[in-house]
């Protein structure tokens, strides 16, 4: 008996045994065999129904049981019967669709019968290359017809169906899947288990050991990647990459293997020590004292510790953190469990310069990834993943001690903070660490933003702008009056460039006031004030109260709405320098948006400085920098007509990038000061195209800047395309 939806079974029946065996010896036509089909629902009722079918008709979970009927066909009565056996019909469903002939089905129906093993009628068509396997997966997947893997193993005779219900309570308590379980009751060997997994998936099942893998193929896959996922590349045929993975379900896996190559892959899987072996074969790790240093050593980077473990408080040390704003948490003396694994997980994020923790909630765990250089990467844990995994609970409780949040809530969200001293090169900073948890499907998901100070600019000049910009930025900054904004997509740096611009503002004479969302860099020489809009504390209620408190500079951190952009400018008309930030795409298109927040023509005209728009890329390796030629529809796509004998860069991957080709980020700018002509457009009410063309001959363009840094091998085209606004790849051109 097999369970159906709606609490319904179904059971064939062998009516008369001797017509089935005459219909496999003579292979006689489909019109002479009817099943007989029992439906029983929640053992109220049963009705015996018959339809006509073709041996093709045979369900693919359990071999029909046929009756020979003269004439061939009988009538179903019952709409819902006859849908219910519709969809048991593959063989139908096949030839309906074109995908095969009658002949073709029978043919493969006398093979699965002569067969010594269980075969699927499916796998025989793909194998007798009748359709292909996507084909068969399609109307598997249409029609709702996959099989289990524990009919499969039942059908196959691996296991008993006893033995099926024993491992599916088990696999009902332990929370594993149904192979683990079955393995692990020692049911089934692991190969025997993969081959009916790849039986239910339409792959094939190899041995690794007997296979001789192609070495050119592993710069193909990321080791990190490859022995974090246990995925090997085994061949590639055209545009096909064949890979065997240990877990063949994991869709995800494929889909990021298909944008990181660029190609079709095709699954193939074996036991795990096979693959685990391959792994070793194809990602040799290096045995020599020497060479086993981590990663991080290559770089040539010193570990910073961590001065003061985050302990296991007691409640009355969190009643007292939760009174002071900013708690410098004690993180240094080592101890066991959640609180070394806080330390770990931060102490990497740190060492790999990582903005971002994302500690994410998924089916069977945690994933664990880090935003480095913008990017999100998932790097070397050992194992530390494994703990992660098997703490989830307890880290997520660690993290809201630390961050002072309720521990009992989870089912809503909740930010918080808490600082940590670490001691490097002899030097003690303070590290901000934001932590914000959300519900999820599969339980809570974290987000720890990392706030190291270490790396600010100290003046513009910090920025890493190109010359020309530095200079006339600089002089931007000496005016007593006037708004300079700094425009760009969120992440691109503009909070880094505005902090950069008050360092060099700043000098004892003066007073700095800000008003950020929320505060991400502390410095004792500005007052800083942190937007709240549950208490009623605005950009724009921050910005009133300001100019009552006679400040020189006025940086606010983002214009937003028309109040706001309304009160900035007038505070630049009334003897200030206002810094600010806006969401364009370039630089002049900050006159159109302040324009629709409501700012008069006039007072942009009058008090508008200077726009600086940027954006951050990455930066090709230096350790593993080769020279490549990018693809040709590529460049031709970019420049019309590609540049000759342009030298092009990429990194190839290695420790020190972690197998990326990018390590650290740099900034790309242009800077639009207004001139004369520009501010009579502006008060005229030109149309904004008139303005643009006008603008071109105050504007330190991107595109310089772009076709610099790629002069000098420090980028390369994939990653402009990545991280450039449209205008600025329009604007390039490169000179050889």
């Amino acid at each position: 008996m097999i369970t159906a939806r709606r609490s319904e079974t179904y059971q064939w029946q062998q009516i008369d045994q001797d017509v089935r065996v005459h219909a496999r010896g003579s292979g006689k036509s489909a019109h002479n065999f009817s099943i007989v089909w029992l439906s029983t629902r929640r053992g109220t009722s049963v009705a015996r129904l018959t339809s006509s079918v073709t041996p093709a008709a045979r369900p693919e979970f359990g071999p029909p049981r046929l009756v020979a009927l003269q004439g061939g066909a009988l009538s179903i009565q019952n709409g819902a019967a006859r849908r219910h056996a519709a969809v048991l019909r593959l063989g139908d469903l096949l030839v309906s669709e074109g995908l095969a002939t009658h002949a073709q089905i029978q043919k493969a129906l006398r093979l699965q019968s002569q067969s010594k093993t269980y075969m699927l009628l499916g796998h025989i068509l793909v194998a007798q290359k009748v359709m292909t396997r996507s084909q068969l997966l399609s109307v598997l997947d249409r029609h709702r017809r996959r099989s289990k893997l524990g009919e499969l193993l039942v059908k196959s005779q691996a296991i008993t169906s006893s033995q099926l219900e024993m491992a599916l309570t088990e696999q009902r308590r332990l929370k594993q899947t149904l192979g683990e379980v079955v393995v692990r009751l020692k049911f089934v060997t692991e190969e025997q288990m993969r081959r009916a997994l790849c039986q239910q998936l339409h792959i094939n099942f190899f041995d690794l050991d007997s296979i001789v893998l192609d070495q050119a193929l592993r710069g193909l896959i990321n080791p990190r990647f490859a022995r974090k996922r246990l995925v090997v590349p085994i061949a590639r045929v055209a545009q096909t990459l064949v890979v065997a993975l240990d877990d063949p379900t994991r869709t995800a896996v494929i889909d990021d293997l298909k944008a990181s190559t660029g190609l079709d892959i095709e699954v193939i899987t074996s036991t795990t020590a096979s693959i685990r072996r391959a792994l070793e074969q194809m990602y040799p790790t290096p045995a020599a004292p020497g060479a086993a240093e981590p990663a991080l050593a290559a770089v040539g980077h010193q570990a910073p510790t961590i001065v003061g473990e985050p302990n296991i408080l007691s409640f009355e040390e969190i009643d007292r953190l939760t009174e002071e704003k900013l708690t410098y948490v004690d993180v240094h003396h080592a101890a066991e469990g959640t609180a070394s694994m806080v330390r770990r997980l931060l102490r990497l994020a740190i060492e790999w310069g990582a903005s971002d923790i994302h500690l994410e909630a998924v089916e069977h765990g945690l994933q664990t990834r880090f935003r480095i250089d913008g990017v999100l990467q998932e790097l070397e844990l050992d194992d530390l993943d494994e703990t992660l995994n098997v703490n989830r609970g307890k880290l997520l409780s660690r993290l809201k001690i630390l961050s002072k949040l309720d521990i009992a809530e989870r089912r809503r969200p909740q930010d918080g903070s808490f600082r940590a001293r670490l001691a490097r090169d002899g030097q003690t900073a303070t590290v901000d660490f934001r932590v914000s948890i959300i519900p999820g499907y599969y339980g809570e998901s974290a987000v720890i933003r990392i706030l190291d100070p270490r790396g600010l600019p100290q003046s513009v000049e910090g920025l890493g702008l190109r010359a020309p910009v530095a200079l006339r930025l600089r002089q931007l900054l000496r005016s007593s009056t006037g708004i300079v904004l700094v425009t760009g997509p969120t992440g691109s740096g503009k909070s880094t460039s505005l902090f950069g611009a008050l360092k060099s503002v700043y000098q004892p004479g003066i007073k700095i006031l800000t008003a950020e969302n929320p505060i991400e860099y502390v410095c004792d020489a500005f007052r800083q004030h942190e937007v709240d809009e549950r208490l009623g504390n605005t950009f724009a209620k921050f910005l009133r109260s300001f100019l009552r408190h006679d400040p020189d500079v006025i940086m606010i951190g983002e214009i937003r709405d028309g109040e706001t952009a309304n009160l900035a400018f007038r505070a630049a008309q009334t003897g200030h320098l206002v810094l600010s930030t806006l969401h364009t795409n370039d630089a002049i298109s900050a006159l159109p948006r302040l324009l629709d927040l409501g700012v008069d023509a006039n007072l942009i005209a009058s008090s508008l400085l200077g726009v600086l728009s940027q954006r951050l890329a990455r930066e090709v390796c230096a350790e593993c920098r080769e020279r490549y030629a990018p693809p040709r529809e590529l460049l031709e796509e970019t420049f019309g007509k590609p540049p000759l004998d342009f030298g092009w860069f990429r990194g190839v991957g290695c420790a020190a990038c972690n197998y990326t080709g990018y390590r650290g980020r740099m900034m790309l700018s242009e800077l639009w000061t207004p001139n004369d002509a520009d501010i009579v457009l502006i008060n005229k009410g030109a149309p904004f195209e008139e303005v643009r063309e006008s603008a071109r001959k105050t504007t330190l363009s991107m595109a310089d800047d772009v076709a610099e840094k790629l002069a000098l091998g420090r980028t390369n085209l994939e990653e402009l395309i990545r991280a450039l606004p449209h205008s600025a790849l329009r604007q390039l051109q490169l000179r050889t």
